[in-house]
């Protein structure tokens, strides 16, 4: 997200211009759209003089302020994340029947792994080779 210093908008992306204005950000753009300094008189590129102009730069106190606006939405998204986890670890620990579940789905899984390191080995690697050659089928 970039902000516009010359028309005070904020444009989603690493866009080189302002969506709204035009302004270029803090470079000179030639018709060919080549990047330049913002001191450029000339493209380096290809040797125009038409080159845009850049936004005016954004003042020192502005940076740390846009860079925490661009942090805040994963901010936010984090905290949502911890405060559903905590919801969801609290009904685990007062819901009985949520916890007899959890137990019984345990239970299995460790039943189906006691079969499967059981098996014979012949049979572990059949089982293996049909799910190999299933993924590769897919791509």
């Amino acid at each position: 997200m970039r902000y516009c210093s010359q028309c005070h908008r904020l444009t989603a992306g690493e866009p080189l211009y302002c969506a709204h204005c035009g302004a270029t950000y803090d470079a000179k753009l030639c018709p060919a759209r080549h990047l330049n300094h913002r001191n450029a008189q000339v493209c380096s590129q290809c040797g125009s003089r038409d080159l845009s102009t850049p936004a005016p730069k954004i003042p020192l106190w502005l940076r740390p302020v846009l860079f925490l606006l661009a942090l805040a939405p994963g901010v936010l998204l984090v905290l949502l994340l911890v405060v559903v986890v905590m919801a969801m670890l609290q009904q685990i620990a007062t819901n009985g029947q949520i916890q007899a579940q959890l137990i019984v789905l345990l239970i299995l899984l460790a039943l189906l792994w006691w079969i499967y390191i059981h098996i014979p080995k012949f049979i572990r690697n059949g089982l293996r080779s049909l799910w190999q050659s299933k993924k590769k089928d897919k791509h």
